[in-house]
Parts: C-alpha cells; sequence; structure tokens
C-alpha cells in the first residue's frame, strides 16, 4: 500500500521513528508528548494552557508529564535565585530518551 505525502515547506515536526512508536507511552502521554514536540523551541510550557488545549484539567497534566518525565522524554531543572533557593522548575522535553545524554551543555 503506498503512502502518499503532502509537500511540506513549513510548520511541521521531525520526530525520531523510535519515539513515534514508543509502546511503552499510554495514549495520554503519547498525545501530550506530539503536541509538545510540535511546538516551537522557545514555547513557553503553561500547565493552564496545556490544559485547556486538551480540555482536561491541570492534574491531567501533571500526571501526564509525570509519566513522560519517568519515561526520559521530560527533565525538570531547577531555577534558582542568588540565595540559592528554587524559585521555579524549567522544562526541558527531548524528542527521545537517550537524548537527554546527547545534548552539549545538559546536566
Amino acid at each position: 500500500m503506498p503512502i502518499k505525502r503532502a509537500q511540506r515547506t513549513g510548520k511541521f515536526a521531525q520526530i525520531p521513528n523510535e519515539t513515534l512508536r514508543d509502546q511503552n507511552l499510554t495514549n495520554s502521554a503519547y498525545r501530550l508528548l506530539m503536541y509538545m514536540l510540535s511546538m516551537s523551541d522557545d514555547w513557553i510550557f503553561r500547565n493552564s494552557k496545556i490544559a485547556k488545549d486538551f480540555d482536561k484539567s491541570e492534574r491531567w497534566v501533571r500526571k501526564t508529564l509525570t509519566e513522560l518525565e519517568n519515561a526520559g522524554y521530560v527533565k525538570r531543572k531547577p531555577i534558582r535565585n542568588n540565595l540559592g533557593q528554587i524559585v521555579e522548575w524549567e522544562r526541558i522535553i527531548y524528542d527521545s530518551p537517550e537524548a537527554q545524554n546527547t545534548y552539549p551543555g545538559e546536566r
């Protein structure tokens, strides 16, 4: 069976096949991951915005993000003030679990 693909000139995401075929994710986690990977690199993640876009609760967003974190697709990095106190958390989204170890400057 042939596959017909539209010609794309912009506004599309490139996602590794192994990520697209990851059978270890629930449908919710898979859908959220595809949503996040489709955003621009400088997109700011807000649980409230994600919940609204999915017509879900922020609790659902937190639970699903935790699943993606456990699977290696999301990493939380603390942002500290000059006293060393955590003032917020930055989320880093990876297009594959192995990618956490391949980007320079990441810890």
